[in-house]
């Protein structure tokens, strides 16, 4: 299992960031926040290394003089890590408790490793309560866009929607569309296609494959999409083809997929689509 996972990590360019570079250890001096990553990419709490393991960590961890909202985040992540969800839970609502900072933490741990939409919202709110005016980041996306993928998650697509603009347009503005990650335009489609708008969803799908490093096989399978909700089967169809030979091009590549964990569109996703 360690040795699988391991070359899981060192060919997983998303888990550079969460890293810093180590190749497939999170160690006991990183952050809550790259361990909230890991178990985030994942998202299977059961597959996570530690480098040291759960158990050495928590043992560490107990020698600890100080208890703090770090502290105890740490402890919380590691039961987690071991399906103790029950006292990984209580942990990580007593780390809040004590230092508002693990808010954001909370929220991440809620939304996607435990997958309770209404307290990751709670959480993410709060966290973005702190700094009023000012949409927060964790390195990789504003809190804004996590927040939106909560209410998507629940079904609140016009909420999904406001939460997703405030980090694309305030970045756009700031910097220039180009400068924002596509896969928050593809998230935005996704609620624009969930609410019948295919022309919006159509302009931001457009944005995002201005913006991917490569051939996105996401993008097109939500163009996809897109076109038949405008009545442009041919289209659609023709974008599903390109979806399928980049799918195909990209695994010879050694590029991973599928290419967003928050919107996963495999090569049979997009076989079931052909074939309708």
């Amino acid at each position: 299992m360690k040795a699988s996972l391991l070359l899981f990590l060192a060919i997983c360019p998303l888990l550079a960031y969460p890293q810093r570079g180590r190749v497939g250890l999170i160690r006991p001096g990183d952050s809550t926040v790259e361990l909230a990553w890991l178990l985030t990419l994942n998202r299977n709490t059961q597959t996570v290394y530690w480098g040291v393991g759960p158990k050495k960590m928590l043992a560490r961890l107990d020698t600890t003089a100080a208890v703090t909202g770090e502290t105890l985040s740490r402890k919380a992540m590691a039961y987690l890590t071991q399906g103790d969800y029950e006292k990984g839970v209580a942990l990580l609502e007593k780390s809040t408790q004590i230092d508002p900072k693990q808010y954001r933490n909370a929220g991440s741990v809620y939304l996607y490793t435990l997958r309770d939409y209404d307290r990751a919202l709670h959480y993410l709110n709060a966290f973005d309560a702190l700094t009023p005016g000012f949409d927060d980041t964790d390195g990789i996306y504003p809190v804004s866009y996590h927040k939106g993928l909560a209410q998507r998650n629940l079904g609140h697509h016009a909420e999904a929607i406001r939460e997703f603009s405030i980090g694309i347009d305030s970045l756009a503005k700031k910097h220039g569309a180009e400068w924002v990650n596509y896969k928050q335009y593809v998230s935005r489609a996704i609620a624009y296609l969930a609410l019948q708008q295919p022309d919006k969803a159509l302009a931001d799908l457009e944005q995002a494959a201005k913006n991917a490093t490569s051939e996105s096989p996401l993008v097109l399978f939500y163009q996809a999409r897109a076109y038949r909700q405008m009545g442009r089967p041919t289209d659609a169809r023709r974008a599903l083809q390109d979806a399928q030979f980049f799918w195909q091009a990209n695994r010879v590549k050694g590029i991973t997929q599928p290419e967003d964990s928050n919107n996963p569109v495999t090569e049979e996703d997009i076989e079931a689509e052909l074939s309708n």
